[in-house]
């Protein structure tokens, strides 16, 4: 490359990885992180998750020759950064901050040639090279038709990509970035996000990223670190770092975790609004399957009610739910068929109800049975809500059977389509078995 020093190394060479071990640091008499070791790998995204206050970007600026650690070592390519000039120390660490403030009014073009500064003479403006780099890396990160525009006119959206687009000028083999998708909407979140993605497949670059979004980090990131007080408590997969155990010992949240195979889980949180219901609160059974229940399950328990399910099939998202809300449940084994003993044993479990909402599943020889269940529970005087979205013939895999039980329910129950009017039918025939 033109204008870089001999002996600088290529981009995608294995050395080109980065490796803390045993590195303490703080500020002041402060210690911040203790005795951390950790390995990004060159091609791969590894990042960074953590409660706030617990390191992370402190860990950035280690890794950045921001800050000097108090002991242990930093290696970049198995180079200490902290024995070279701040200038060679560029052309191997690029970082894309939280967010720039510059001090000038700056063009957008200005500030991405900024990143060549590591290969331009300090007399120099720049060379050919220079200039179709800073360009590519306008072009990557989305804001060519910002070139002329001065940076301190732009969204914070806009500059968060001005700035990364500085960052892949600057051609370092390793790329830092405290939390990359600050400002940005959802489109752009997936543009920068696919950016770093090509950086390290496509051209072999070591990244290291901070998340705040655990599914952002599972969805993007090959391997994941966890760090909570200053100390990486796991380094893994995502399937191996994100679980519902370690999201509550580190975050202090029961969140429901999936993983439908993929070794990409999804985290989903609990809503603030989410408390135990209180006691003597009105009871409502959700009788779902095939994941149709699994909204109608949390709408009611964010509302206050206390909710039972079932009967439902062990694995069933309807019973993972269930299980991750700490609802009442009724489970028998996948693949058994529900029969008449089953649906009893359901009502003498259930006890007492105000109401229970029959939803839209599929219903074939191994779950029919609900239907009487449903039958069953209105027979006892149990006020029916039903949730009627797709037709009943459309999801009936029982001969027909389902369809006419199907409508025999519809007639006596109160027929809704979401899972808000679920919750108003609930409280309305709540309020009615209290006025009796």
């Amino acid at each position: 490359m033109p204008g870089a020093e001999a002996g600088a190394p290529v981009v995608g060479r294995p050395e080109r990885g980065l490796h803390l071990s045993r590195v303490r640091a703080g500020y002041g008499g402060r210690v911040v992180l203790h005795d951390i070791t950790l390995a990004a790998a060159p091609g791969r995204i590894l990042g960074l998750v953590g409660p706030n206050g617990s390191g992370k970007t402190t860990l950035v600026r280690v890794a950045s020759r921001g800050l000097r650690p108090t002991a242990g070592e930093v290696r970049v390519g198995g180079v200490d950064p902290y024995a070279l000039s701040a200038r060679r120390a560029a052309r191997l660490v690029a970082v894309v901050p939280q967010d720039v403030a510059p001090a000038f009014s700056f063009s957008v073009l200005e500030m991405v040639l900024m990143g060549r500064s590591p290969y331009v003479s300090s007399w120099g403006r720049g060379g050919e090279e220079d200039w179709a780099r800073s360009r590519e890396a306008m072009q990557a990160a989305g804001v060519q038709h910002l070139a002329d525009r001065p940076v301190d006119e732009l969204s914070g959206g806009e500059r968060q990509r001005v700035v990364l687009a500085q960052a892949l000028a600057q051609d370092a083999p390793v790329l830092l970035l405290d939390e990359p998708t600050t400002h940005l909407d959802v489109r752009h979140v997936l543009d920068v996000l696919a950016v770093v993605r090509r950086l390290a497949t496509s051209e072999g670059r070591t990244v290291l990223a901070i998340f705040h979004d655990l599914n952002l980090a599972s969805a993007f990131c090959d391997r994941i670190a966890v760090i909570s007080e200053g100390r990486i408590v796991i380094e893994g997969t995502p399937a191996e770092v994100l679980t519902t155990d370690r999201i509550r010992a580190v975050f202090g949240i029961d969140a429901e975790v999936w993983d439908a195979g993929t070794g990409r889980p999804t985290v989903l949180l609990p809503p603030a609004s989410m408390e135990p219901a209180a006691v003597g609160a009105s009871r409502v059974h959700v009788i779902g399957g095939a994941g149709r229940g699994a909204s109608i399950i949390r709408a009611l328990a964010e509302a206050g009610f206390d909710v039972s399910a079932g009967v439902l099939h062990a694995g069933d998202t309807d019973a993972i739910v269930a299980e991750r809300l700490n609802v009442a449940r009724i489970i028998v084994p996948s693949f058994s068929v529900v029969d008449a003993e089953q649906v009893e044993d359901c009502i003498h479990r259930i006890g007492p109800l105000h109401a229970f909402v029959l939803c839209d599943v599929p219903f074939g020889p191994g779950n029919v049975a609900n239907l009487h269940l449903a039958q069953a529970l209105m027979d006892r005087g149990v006020p029916g809500i039903l949730l009627d979205g797709t037709p009943v013939e459309d999801r009936d895999f029982t001969g027909g059977l389902a369809t006419t039980l199907w409508r025999a329910i519809r007639a006596r129950a109160s027929v809704v389509s979401d899972a808000a009017q679920v919750v108003a039918a609930a409280r309305a025939g709540a309020a009615s078995a209290d006025a009796r």
